[in-house]
């Protein structure tokens, strides 16, 4: 027992360590945006093309990964999104032409789907008794790399030193991460989600994957473009609607970031000791969905920075990773299925709240607080379907 909880930490050790470079890689682009469009003889317009590639290897390669994961387990993909990484990192150095650098960004969002619908799964597999906490953990581990770079990146610049270095820091870790990994033994990927009391044996009916299922790979996408809205465009509105100064319109972000990181870490020990998955999903958007409400009938600097705060508590602390947990519950021989199809939604969030929001927002800035209220609400909503169908298929009792 103590050398299979030894194996499941330095496993989950290992994938956390991998959402860190995860996360640097999503945004590493932009962030060396001179030092690449200098290289690539581009504008900063011809960068976002680049950057955009990264979407495009997301979304193809999530759905297909998720349900190869299932058939061939979790290791190997993991191992492919570290690749990924590699081949990217690697690729960027040596890369002069803007289309092939675009195709290389295409490796991230391949590495992305690998490394997601591999060790999703495979941390619950590990801690099938706190999947819950495991898998909302993946979000202060993202915010760790998101929150390291920019420092990285000034120091660079302060230096004037060769972004090249810091591209072949981040492969000598995922190599080093590599070889740690590679020589574990993975738990089983039929392993079933337990509750807190470990029993396994929790169907008491059947669950639909045409309904239930349906429905939450749905929340997929309103859970993530909850926060995604306000992520793009709070400051948008506090500086236009409300008439904040435009720096300090920015720094709503800030507040609203390190309020998503305290959230991840109190939603985990929530979870590992009071309330199931299966409520979370419903009240965090209920709370959001509160916040926006008041927000909209009360446009001031003030409501800004506690709507920031508040929706960084409650839209960012793990719901969409929660809800992903309550799929894994209802259907325990598809993790890896649940974790494509979820995050694919997830990922068109990013590509369809940009086409809509902006355009309700020139008419009026409250419009697009008005669109998150619609879409936390419907969250609401679907929540408590799945609830209703939740208590029919399972015993609450056992998990």
């Amino acid at each position: 027992m103590n050398n299979y909880k030894s194996s499941s930490c330095s496993i989950a050790g290992s994938i956390y360590a991998n959402y860190i470079i995860q996360s640097i890689a999503l945004i590493v682009i932009m962030q060396f945006s001179v030092e690449i469009s200098a290289q690539l003889k581009t504008d900063i317009v011809g960068v976002g093309y680049v950057a955009s590639g990264i979407g495009v290897g997301k979304i193809l390669l999530m759905f297909i990964g998720g349900i190869l994961s299932d058939k061939f387990g979790r290791k190997p993909f993991i191992l492919m999104g570290m690749c990924c990484y590699i081949i990217f990192f690697i690729g960027m150095l040596f890369c002069h032409n803007i289309d092939v650098a675009f195709f290389l960004a295409m490796f991230i969002g391949a590495g992305n789907s690998f490394l997601d619908t591999g060790s999703m799964p495979a941390l619950t597999e590990c801690f099938p008794r706190s999947a819950g906490t495991a898998s909302v953990l993946i979000k202060a581990f993202i915010s760790m790399g998101t929150l390291v770079l920019p420092f990285i990146v000034t120091l660079f610049h302060a230096y004037d030193l060769w972004y090249g270095y810091a591209f072949l820091g981040f492969v000598a870790c995922i190599v080093i991460n590599f070889l740690f990994l590679t020589p574990r033994k993975f738990p089983s990927k039929n392993t079933v989600i337990c509750g807190n009391e470990g029993h396994s044996d929790y169907f008491i009916g059947k669950p639909n994957i045409l309904f239930e299922g349906f429905l939450l790979i749905i929340m997929g996408f309103t859970t993530t473009a909850t926060f995604v809205i306000i992520l793009q465009w709070l400051p948008a509105i506090a500086e236009k609607g409300i008439g904040m100064d435009p720096i300090a319109s920015k720094q709503l972000i800030s507040y609203y970031s390190i309020a998503s990181i305290i959230s991840v870490f109190t939603t985990a020990y929530i979870v590992k000791k009071f309330i199931k998955p299966i409520y979370c999903i419903i009240i965090l958007p209920l709370l959001s969905a509160l916040i926006l409400l008041i927000f909209l009938f009360n446009l001031n600097s003030t409501m800004s920075l506690i709507a920031a705060i508040g929706m960084g508590l409650t839209a960012a602390g793990g719901v969409l990773q929660l809800t992903l947990v309550v799929m894994q519950q209802l259907f325990p021989n598809n993790k890896g299925l649940a974790v494509g199809t979820m995050y694919t939604l997830s990922g068109l969030s990013f590509v369809v709240i940009p086409l809509v929001v902006p355009e309700l927002a020139v008419a009026n800035v409250s419009y697009a607080i008005l669109v998150d209220l619609v879409i936390a609400s419907t969250s609401v909503i679907l929540g408590l379907i799945v609830y209703s169908r939740f208590k029919k298929v399972i015993d609450m009792k056992k998990i």
